[in-house]
């Protein structure tokens, strides 16, 4: 009994003896594919940094136990010496008479302080105010499908929620020149309607005439097209007013163009100028139409005609009244062009209006443009048109990526940012892209930019657009299921390794030989012994 119980102890203790040379239980789980040290989470950091800032609050509440009583008897005796100090003006207002009051000593500061909006207000918008970019992926896209995404430019021109249009006019279409311009013609405007109230047409119409060539002379810096009309009618009546009928008729057409469905106000304007532009409405219901042509060498820029968005770059109107027509080249961070284009009967009219990018736009512009081509969808494109909304004091960001496939069908995406929420919202839809002319009836098209405008829900926090891409990122460095499945197969488990039974074989050996020699010193001295013997013999 003695023998066994020396040779198990002395088994236990060289195997234990020989674990810290190198073969210990961490290594061989770490063998076998398990690195404890990853998995430490920095639990115990967390906790000593917990228990730390609860000690500081432990410490900081006597403190501000104090500061707040110290606050508290300084509230009140800032408001007892304010009821002293009011009760002495009020003595003092009495004293002296009211005339005698300085109205140029300053206010308090107090009083005079404004609060500060979050944002500088540069127009009046008339809805949320959005930016819209339209980006193809290859040339032959923007010339085939153009058309399509200047639909979804009509269709958020047309919104109630956006002002579309009066973002992309005041923001990045005006210059610094503009303002100086409206203010030269908004003068002579002014003079024009005084003369025209005090019945004398024939000085009018020259005030008016000079404001209109001002007008059309920098149409590539305004594009207010209410204030265009308004000046155009009043030549028109001016010119009624002096009986040139002949001329009057020719700018009520140019009004009526700008303003198909305008009603001039009767309190404004004599019976004989409301009836004859009637009469010049009548007639232009039936007149003849005329193309235009419009070349321009940067793809993708919108074409407005007299003030409505009517395609996009590269294109050709049909279908355009005759007579005289204002258009707009605008594309985001270039320079507008414009001018004015007469269109014949069944011809087609051309324009060649190149633009040039803007040096006024700042580069927050530029670096959220690149990002949004380079990072078209990503986190760093959001998180881009939330600091250039943020910088031209807009609400939203739209942006738009059209691209035709080997298939040659056409994919759509689109995405919505909400600057103020930190929200976004997306798009995407793949079709066959619609004839010219036909992309108002595309169900595709109709559903995609309903989804994207005008649907207010499918919000989202930009902040699971990071967390999709980090988990994108995980799983792409992660091995592949088969690799992992071959990389098992091909590993041996550890119970297999040659080299652990050797380990084991020499501790049973050693613990053997070892046990043999204690047991004959111990357990019966002369090579005696109560129990049996082994002997063994190595080759």
């Amino acid at each position: 009994m003695k023998f066994s119980v020396a040779y198990l102890v002395l088994v236990a203790f060289t195997f234990l003896s020989l674990t810290p040379a190198g073969v210990s239980l961490a290594e061989l789980r770490a063998d076998d594919g398990f690195e404890l040290d990853e998995l430490d989470l920095g639990l115990e950091e967390d906790e000593s940094e917990d228990s730390e800032e609860e000690e500081e609050e432990e410490d900081e509440k006597p403190a501000k136990s104090a500061k707040k009583n110290k606050d508290a008897d300084e509230e009140d005796s800032e408001e007892e010496s304010e009821e002293d100090s009011e009760e002495e003006e009020a003595e003092k207002s009495e004293s002296e008479p009211e005339d005698e009051e300085d109205d140029d000593k300053p206010a308090p500061a107090a009083k005079n302080k404004k609060s500060e909006p979050d944002e500088e207000e540069t127009y009046a918008a008339k809805g949320k105010k959005i930016a819209a970019f339209y980006f193809f992926a290859d040339s032959h896209t923007a010339k085939s499908v153009s058309h399509v995404t200047a639909e979804t430019a009509v269709q958020l021109e047309k919104s109630t929620e956006y002002d579309y249009v009066g973002t992309e006019a005041a923001v990045f279409a005006s210059t610094s020149s503009a303002k100086s311009l409206l203010k030269g013609i908004n003068k002579k405007i002014d003079e024009g309607k005084q003369l025209y109230a005090d019945l004398n047409p024939e000085d009018a119409v020259e005030k008016f005439l000079a404001a209109l060539k001002d007008f059309e002379s920098n149409l590539d810096k305004l594009s207010d097209m209410k204030l265009l009309s308004d000046i155009i009618f009043y030549v028109a009546a001016s010119y009624k007013l002096m009986d040139e009928d002949k001329k009057a008729a020719s700018y009520f057409a140019d009004y009526i163009t700008l303003n198909p469905d305008a009603q001039p106000d009767a309190s404004l304007f004599a019976s004989e100028v409301i009836s004859a532009f009637k009469e010049v409405k009548n007639r232009r219901k039936s007149t003849a139409k005329g193309s235009v042509k419009i070349n321009c060498k940067t793809e993708g820029a919108l074409v407005f005609i007299d003030g409505r968005i009517a395609g996009m770059t590269p294109v050709t109107l049909r279908g355009i009244a005759e007579g005289k027509h204002y258009y707009r080249i605008h594309k985001n961070g270039y320079g507008d062009a414009g001018g004015v284009v007469s269109v014949r009967a069944d011809k087609t009219a051309s324009i060649s209006g190149n633009i040039k990018k803007s040096e006024e736009i700042p580069s927050s512009f530029r670096d959220a443009e690149k990002t949004m081509i380079s990072d078209f969808g990503g986190a760093s494109m959001l998180t881009k048109a939330v600091d250039m909304a943020r910088d031209f004091s807009l609400d939203n960001v739209l942006v738009v990526q059209a691209k035709i496939g080997s298939d040659e069908r056409l994919t759509y995406k689109g995405y919505m940012i909400d600057r103020k929420l930190n929200k976004y919202k997306k798009s995407e839809a793949v079709f066959d892209a619609p004839e010219k002319g036909a992309a108002a009836s595309s169900v595709s098209l109709q559903q995609f930019n309903r989804a994207l405008i005008e649907d207010p829900y499918e919000f989202k926090p930009i902040s699971d657009a990071m967390m999709e891409e980090l988990d994108m990122i995980v799983s792409d460095k992660a091995p592949d299921a088969k690799d992992d499945d071959k990389a098992s197969a091909e590993k041996k488990p550890v119970y297999k390794e040659w080299w652990l039974w050797t380990i084991v074989g020499v501790v049973v050996a050693g613990g053997l030989v070892g046990g043999h020699f204690l047991c004959k010193e111990y357990c019966g001295g002369n090579g005696k012994s109560d129990g049996a013997t082994l002997d063994i013999n190595f080759q």
